[in-house]
């Protein structure tokens, strides 16, 4: 009887014994959320310039409340079986779980092949490191041409052989543009790298040995031997190999192979995205980055769509209430100093700035302008640039400043020369147009908060404030 009471109550306190290891901070809507998934969030948001450096945990529980309260919103509502969304998110996750299938024996084989073609290619010979002074030489170069390039070539040598320096003169005088800041210096080669030509002239010289001009199909080269090598074994190269092998996709390569040998042993009884689901569920339970890596992108995908449904398309489109809020805190949005409202026009030539002037003057406020100043001057080419509509203070148009504001001369456009400033000048806003994109980020602020007070009266959320103090405390 001891001995059961002893065994119920080690049972009993093993889900205590998990908690304490990874204690809630909050419940939101029944759903808890651990420390260790509020550190991973807090930690990596503090890390962002600009977002939450300044935020304390107690103020940053508050917004990762919001934020959960939101996607919870978003599962009420069924967002999560939108095809556009999910496809979107098992695309990001797959990202994430498919280096967990790549064959390291695979890569590894693969690397092993190329060395060992690159020893076959060597043949025993050596790698060289060279450098080259060209003379470029046209395949359709006439008499006179070659004539002149090999007297060039032979100068360069000759002035070589009489102690110019190598690099300075390759730096000066190659026509290889790509390696003459180099001093000439070429990238390793072996046999069948490059031409014949280069190649059986490169490999008759010695360390520090400079050949005569050679003929090639680019032209005269004069080749330095630098340095020369045999090739090093597999296990010094295979790091180098196998990071080039990477940045061409060989990874991507072995775990999608991976995955369709998989899902073809199953014999058509799971699809890639279960054996990616038994991927994932081997790797999250003990990699908690990885589990909220996933979660993070899932949830912020809902986010997004529930904050467009709720706050950001109806703001957007609500012309009667960013009326009001304008009118309700106009003072808000008062100027410091003053705005040109208007147009900068731009032409080829004078008389064309005349009319073109003219035509706006006649045609300003409507919505069309533009095109109609495209179908007025620019039919067959432009000559005529109209700006888009400006509200701008000083320094933000140098047109303008020259104009309204008493800045300095703009410097016209080569193309453009002749310019005008067609407008006035206002001390404040006069509509709510002058100043809408301010008021609908503040509308949609307004908006959010409303949306987040009835969220926190419609689900119910716990915060622990004692687990909460052990953030990054513990």
């Amino acid at each position: 009887m001891k001995r059961l009471f002893l065994s119920l109550l080690v049972a009993i306190s093993l889900p205590s014994v998990a908690q304490t290891a990874d204690p809630v901070v909050m419940t939101v809507n029944g759903k808890p959320v651990t420390r260790s998934e509020f550190e991973y969030a807090y930690n990596k948001n503090r890390s962002v310039e600009g977002a939450v450096e300044q935020k304390s945990v107690e103020e940053y529980a508050e917004m990762f409340l919001n934020y959960r309260l939101k996607v919870e919103a978003a599962l009420d509502a069924r967002l999560d079986t939108l095809s556009s969304l999910k496809k979107e998110f098992l695309t990001y996750r797959d990202m994430q779980l498919m280096p967990f299938l790549v064959d390291s024996l695979y890569v590894d084989s693969v690397a092993r092949s190329l060395y060992d073609a690159s020893v076959e290619r060597l043949g025993g010979r050596d790698l060289l490191r060279t450098q080259h002074i060209l003379v470029r030489l046209d395949a359709a170069a006439t008499e006179a041409q070659k004539q002149a390039a090999q007297r060039k070539a032979d100068s360069l040598y000759r002035a070589i052989m009489g102690g110019a320096d190598f690099d300075k003169t390759a730096r000066e005088s190659s026509d290889d543009t790509g390696s003459a800041p180099f001093g000439g210096l070429l990238p390793w080669i072996g046999p069948g790298s490059t031409v014949q030509e280069f190649e059986d002239a490169a490999y008759a010289l010695e360390v520090g040995q400079v050949s005569e001009p050679v003929l090639s199909p680019y032209g005269y080269h004069i080749v330095k031997m630098k340095e020369r090598k045999k090739m090093e074994p597999y296990e010094v190269l295979r790091p180098s190999i196998v990071n080039a092998l990477k940045q061409q996709g060989i990874e991507d390569a072995s775990a999608q192979a991976r995955l369709k040998k998989l899902v073809a042993a199953s014999n058509g009884t799971r699809s890639s995205e279960e054996i990616l689901d038994s991927v994932r569920d081997a790797h999250i339970a003990t990699d908690l980055e990885l589990r909220y890596l996933i979660q993070e992108y899932h949830d912020g995908l809902l986010l997004y769509e529930v904050s467009q449904n709720e706050v950001w398309k109806p703001s957007a489109s609500d012309e009667t209430g960013q009326q009001a809020y304008y009118k309700a805190n106009k003072k808000k949005y008062a100027w410091t100093e003053p705005r040109f409202a208007g147009y900068v026009v731009q032409a080829k030539s004078a008389p064309l700035l005349k009319e073109a002037t003219k035509f706006v003057k006649k045609h300003k406020g409507e919505s069309s302008l533009s095109d109609a100043v495209k179908e007025r001057f620019n039919a067959d080419s432009t000559t005529v640039v109209l700006s888009k509509p400006l509200l701008v203070k000083k320094g933000e148009n140098r047109f303008v400043d020259q104009h309204v504001f008493g800045g300095k001369a703009a410097k016209p456009s080569a193309t453009y020369p002749f310019f005008n400033v067609i407008g006035k000048k206002q001390k404040q806003p006069k509509s709510l147009d002058d100043v809408r994109q301010q008021v609908l980020t503040d509308y949609q602020d307004m908006l959010e908060k409303e949306w987040v007070a009835r969220l926190r009266q419609k689900y119910p959320y716990v915060i622990n404030r004692d687990v909460l103090a052990t953030i990054n405390n513990h």
